[in-house]
């Protein structure tokens, strides 16, 4: 198994297949996104996107394939993403249960873009929270 600098572009429809929600037309990854692949027989089965925006360090995307999940990936995956980037480390999570278990914690700072906050969905069946490891 190896831990490789990856294509963001080509993570997507690994993201979206593993239940990530992606708006295209947003150009989801800009320049500021590093993504890396967990590869086993050089198949994708575990990814993390980060990145370094308005100074502070974030995990944007992570997934694990779904035959491969309970199997310790996604901590591993968390634990690379937080030795490449500079602490408090944060992310907006609609499954923190599975962050707070990894050693974040509930932080109250307003991290959630506007677009998020006037989807239909948004606090109805759609609860993103913000966590961060410090």
């Amino acid at each position: 198994m190896k831990f490789v600098k990856y294509d963001n572009i080509s993570l997507i429809n690994f993201y979206r297949l593993n239940g990530l929600e992606f708006d295209e037309n947003k150009g989801y990854f800009g320049i500021n996104v590093t993504s890396f692949a967990l590869l086993e027989n050089e198949k994708i089965i575990g990814a993390v996107s980060i990145s370094f925006y308005k100074e502070k360090s974030f995990i944007e995307a992570l997934a694990v394939d779904k035959k491969y999940r309970n199997s310790g990936y996604g901590k591993l995956l968390i634990e690379k993403a937080i030795e490449k980037l500079e602490k408090p480390v944060y992310t907006i999570s609609k499954i923190d249960k599975f962050y707070l278990k990894n050693g974040f914690v509930y932080d109250d700072v307003d991290l959630i873009d506007k677009a998020c906050k006037t989807f239909d969905e948004y606090n109805v069946t759609c609860f993103p929270r913000v966590v961060v490891y410090k």
